[in-house]
């Protein structure tokens, strides 16, 4: 089948009226045969969508579940009853040319990406990012015809009524409107009712209605099973706990190494030097003297490289910094000219003769790696959030087609993308917190992936990273499992977002003493984590398919709805 052009739809999707939903199977034999995996859950919330919903609804599946593929069944299948010829995807700008080759490689469907002039009131099937379509040269001309369905990805970016991404969707004429959001719920039960009363005008009332029948306050629901029963009318979600069984014939195991190294002398130096000094100025600065970010950053990219250490002191102003510490950091950065963990990867690439991605977290240790992996004449590919949309798309083409290249990736590409072609996945340095660790792998243990997935994790042997590992490791077992509540937990966890994981952690190191109670403080975190994790498994959120029943037999007792 061929694709249809960007400025209308294919006949062959106007001519097939009312086709049963059962005709898919058709599709899926075809996708099979193209390494595309559809299973039944996806099948199942395209149905739901289509026909208890009308073509429109919020698809809430857990992060990896392939949201997009339940998105392309309902478009197509709208598109084969002739009740769908128009689509407008709006998506992150980073996503746009992924959605294009979705449609078209597992849908037929040929989408104009990066709209320009008349494509915006001319073209039928259109992706476009919501920054772009918020400009005055496109808001307009979409505004200014009516669409048969329109797809939003990332949809918790509506979840404020007052934003100019909410207003946009709000006033696009259009007959079906599709919501996607792993996390609809991110803060509080209000973002809820912004979601709802896009796809469902009027089925939560006005929001003084809806805050009085469903909520004792924004974050505990008054009635969280009848707020399950009103939501099941807009919304499918399904979770990885739910989907154990099929998601495990379909997901290949996680392979985990722990790569500890020695640092060198000099690399020694410089991370006693920095704890040091950031540890006297987070002191100082804890008298409101000053903000701890900038110290944060500074811990974490001394387990990074030297580099990023540099590249952070000089951009540091020397008034910022108490007795002249700034200078004395520098002066030990510039003696750093080799790293321990830079050979070590060198020498794990080395053994590799497949495609592997490697993550850092900062560009100047970015910047460095791929020079030293160049010198060793390894394919090497950047990918990082200052590359166009383009030169993004051509680097992870690149990088598909290679028989053997490494691309190294800032955080920029911890999320959204769809890496299957690579099942070696490197932590160059850990994120302090796991979501984002979390978000790495799947980039590579998702559908579609045939093969078991590597994930090799270096750190330095008393740092900091140590005993991040072990915790991340050893409490939390994160590497070996896929957590669907962890958004849930880490909120939990942040105080009520008045700190952050991140600043707890440098809090454990900063006001330790010793190692002994470095240890007792990351044991303590492990075990609040735990207890959070309990306490979500036991008293699910307001989401869940399990939830209703959960709930009436706890006696009605209200779940965090925090996520």
């Amino acid at each position: 089948m061929s694709p249809p052009g960007g400025r209308a739809v294919n006949q062959l999707y106007g001519e097939m009226v009312d086709v049963p939903l059962t005709c898919l199977s058709a599709l899926r034999e075809r996708w099979t045969a193209q390494s595309v995996v559809c299973l039944a859950y996806q099948l199942e919330a395209a149905e739901r969508i289509i026909e208890e919903m009308d073509g429109q609804g919020i698809l809430a599946d857990e992060v990896g579940l392939g949201k997009t593929i339940e998105a392309g069944l309902v478009m197509t299948e709208l598109m084969r009853r002739g009740r769908c010829r128009s689509v407008l995807i709006l998506c992150p700008a980073p996503l746009c040319h992924q959605w294009r080759g979705e449609m078209a490689q597992k849908f037929g469907l040929a989408f104009t990406v990066d709209p320009r002039g008349d494509d915006w009131a001319e073209c039928d099937l259109l992706i476009a990012s919501l920054d772009a379509a918020k400009r005055d040269t496109a808001r307009p001309a979409l505004a200014g015809r009516t669409w048969d369905l329109v797809v939003v990805d990332e949809a918790h970016r509506l979840k404020n009524r007052q934003t100019q991404n909410h207003r946009l969707v709000a006033a696009l004429r259009r007959r079906r409107l599709l919501l996607l959001s792993a996390t609809p719920l991110q803060n509080d039960l209000t973002e809820l009712y912004a979601l709802v009363s896009l796809v469902r005008p009027g089925l939560f009332g006005n929001f003084h209605a809806f805050w009085r029948e469903f909520l004792l306050d924004r974050r505990t629901p008054r009635d969280p099973a009848g707020l399950r029963r009103v939501l099941a009318k807009v919304m499918v979600r399904h979770r990885r706990q739910e989907l154990r069984t099929e998601l495990g014939q379909v997901l290949p195991e996680r392979q985990v190494a722990l790569l500890p190294l020695e640092l060198l002398d000099q690399e020694r130096r410089l991370y006693e030097a920095v704890t040091t000094a950031v540890r006297r100025e987070y002191w100082r600065r804890l008298r409101g003297e000053g903000t701890i970010l900038p110290l944060i950053t500074l811990q974490r990219e001394v387990c990074s490289s030297a580099a990023a250490v540099r590249r952070t002191l000089e951009r540091m102003e020397a008034g910022s910094w108490a007795e002249g510490g700034l200078a004395e950091l520098r002066a030990l950065a510039d003696t750093v000219h080799r790293q321990a963990k830079a050979a070590l990867l060198g020498r794990l690439l080395g053994q590799l003769s497949e495609r592997a991605l490697v993550f850092t977290e900062f560009r100047a240790t970015q910047d460095d790696l791929c020079a030293f992996l160049d010198g060793m004449g390894l394919e090497v590919l950047r990918f990082h959030g200052e590359q166009s949309a383009a030169e993004r798309d051509i680097v992870l083409r690149r990088f598909a087609d290679a028989r053997q290249a490494v691309l190294v990736s800032t955080e920029c590409g911890g999320q959204g993308l769809n890496l299957q072609c690579c099942h070696h996945i490197v932590n160059y340095d850990l994120p302090w917190n796991p979501m984002r660790v979390e978000q790495r792998i799947g980039r590579v243990h998702r559908l579609g992936q045939r093969q078991d997935v590597f994930i090799y994790n270096l750190y330095a042997r008393n740092t900091i990273e140590e005993h991040l590992l072990r915790l991340l490791d050893e409490k939390i077992n994160l590497f070996r499992q896929v957590i669907g509540e962890l958004d849930v937990i880490l909120r939990r966890l942040e105080d009520g977002g008045h700190r952050s994981l991140e600043g707890r952690i440098a809090e454990i190191l900063w006001q330790s003493a010793d190692e002994r109670q470095l240890s007792f403080g990351f044991d303590e975190l492990g075990r609040q984590w735990l207890r959070q994790r309990r306490l979500a498994a036991e008293r699910e959120d307001v989401l869940s398919d399990s939830t209703v029943s959960a709930v009436e037999d706890a006696g009605g007792v209200a779940a965090d709805a925090g996520g």
